[in-house]
């Protein structure tokens, strides 16, 4: 694409520099690592970097197109095209969607957001269009996937240029579906700008991320930024729809926030657009009723946990209402679903004991996960946890706390994505007045999964909580590659083999 046709989607700027109108662009990318030559390099201003700082050695890697919110000193002495923005966060979202030619508009695009449940219920949906023979792109928490291609994830929503690539390369691979996680940084931030949603899933609203959003009013705010955004228009035959959890008190927040169709989902509120009931947990599964258009179904998923339940009531809600499957069809692909790795996930190598893997880091995700398991226990709930994220939201740690001690009979406290906090500052936080109840810190995760595994006896529960799927362990700044299954696989078969 030409220099001058990228430029013809912004408005308000000013140009300066060598004029490179008609250059044909190599790429366009806001990491100074991924400067090609003859291509484009947006200046973005981030937590620990300010590409303004950069640009003298992106041009000398070849970038002739650079987009700013100030300029250089020397600028002109560079040989390179200068266009200055308000905001360069704002313009390498439509740029970006631009220059890969706008490639959401080619997909049918399904957004789901909500503290809890993205996850489970993007990737539900993706396994059932599966099932029935679609190619999916899927982009979330544990990974980014491409049909059967799959990346590490960083953010649960990468930023807008990232996305828009990941968009392109769907519709390369022959994928005309899409399903997306929406966390709230990346609404409150424009990540998912000039992204053509045509259906948006509303999971719940409970407390996280108060360090960026500082108030529960401001975070469903944010949330609500993806109704916001769904539009009224048809798009590929379809009306766009909104899917909303009837249950959670923030559902009309996000009601109120759009003018598409609206359908909710509940498990309490029986005139629901869908329902569920009669909900019983049996080895590892979930068996249910769902109600919809007069009649009922049985169904069972391969996952502990009447949140699932819900999260399931989501995705039949997106398979049904939004793609046009008719409910035999649907059921017959739940029986393909295998579950999601990371979430109320049992590891089983012939121990006398449960382990599970579990995602749960927030007040509200860790109550009702150990509520259930404390419901289920014959003999002790060990809990491994650390609070997912230091310097993140530590005005949650107490409630943590609390739930950790009222419902655990022992608690192994341990690393999850410390960043720069020391291990020991996030546990006092999380005891606080418990002190004087029975717990253990072991720093490294590995170790202290190990202890775990090897204090458990004949029928207790252990619950790995906080990690779930996610493949690495931020330590500082560093990613560090992380398995939590199968550090938990590991660790209970050398126990087997002593």
């Amino acid at each position: 694409m030409e220099v001058g046709e990228l430029l013809s989607v912004l408005v308000d700027v000013q140009i300066f520099g060598t004029d490179y109108s008609t250059l044909e662009l190599s790429s366009i990318v806001n990491d100074t690592r991924k400067v090609t030559e003859n291509g484009s390099f947006i200046a973005i201003k981030g937590e620990n970097f300010d590409g303004h700082d950069a640009l003298d050695d992106v041009i000398k890697a070849g970038a002739k197109l650079l987009i700013v919110e100030k300029l250089p000193e020397n600028w002109k002495e560079l040989d390179a095209m200068f266009v200055k923005v308000t905001s360069t966060y704002r313009a390498q979202a439509v740029l970006a969607s631009k220059f890969f030619n706008m490639p959401s508009e080619s997909l049918n695009l399904v957004a789901v957001t909500g503290t809890n449940g993205k996850t489970t219920t993007s990737t539900m949906i993706s396994d059932l269009l599966n099932a029935l023979g679609h190619k999916t792109g899927l982009i979330g928490t544990i990974h980014y996937k491409v049909d059967e291609t799959y990346y590490p994830a960083v953010n649960t929503t990468p930023n807008a240029l990232e996305l828009q690539r990941l968009y392109n390369e769907m519709l390369i691979a022959g994928c005309k579906d899409a399903i997306i996680e929406a966390s709230s940084h990346a609404l409150s931030l424009g990540r998912i700008w000039y992204s053509d949603i045509d259906c948006a899933i509303f999971t719940n609203l409970t407390r996280e991320h108060l360090d960026f959003h500082k108030t529960m009013d401001n975070y469903a705010y944010a949330k609500s930024l993806l109704f916001a955004q769904l539009g009224q228009q048809f798009h590929n035959g379809k009306p766009r729809l909104a899917i909303i959890n009837l249950d959670d008190p923030y559902h009309e927040v996000m009601s109120q926030a759009t003018g598409a169709n609206i359908v909710n989902y509940s498990l309490k509120n029986s005139n629901a657009t869908v329902f569920a009931d009669n909900i019983t947990n049996y080895r590892g599964a979930t068996s249910f009723q769902l109600y919809y258009k007069g009649q009922t179904y049985s169904v069972t998923l391969p996952m502990l946990g009447e949140y699932n339940v819900s999260n399931y009531l989501a995705a039949f809600l997106c398979m049904t209402v939004y793609y046009g499957y008719d409910v035999a069809a649907v059921l017959t692909a739940t029986e393909q679903f295998h579950g999601v790795a990371g979430r109320m996930q049992s590891i089983n190598e012939g121990q006398n004991f449960t382990a599970i893997v579990d995602f749960a880091h927030t007040p509200d995700a860790l109550d009702r996960v150990l509520s259930e398991l404390s419901e289920r226990k014959q003999g002790k709930l060990i809990v491994l946890t650390g609070h997912s994220g230091g310097n993140r939201d530590s005005g949650a740690r107490p409630e943590i706390g609390d739930l950790l001690f009222k419902y655990a009979d022992e608690i192994v406290f341990t690393a999850d994505n410390p960043r720069y906090e020391s291990i020991d500052k996030i546990v006092s936080e999380l005891v606080q007045q418990h002190d004087e109840k029975t717990f253990i810190t072991i720093a490294k995760r590995e170790e202290a999964i190990a202890y775990a595994v090897e204090t458990a006896q004949t029928d207790d529960i252990i619950l790995f909580a906080g990690k779930g799927g996610e493949a690495y362990q931020v330590i500082e700044d560093q990613y560090v590659p992380y398995n939590e299954v199968e550090v938990v696989r590991e660790a209970i078969k050398n126990s087997l083999s002593k």
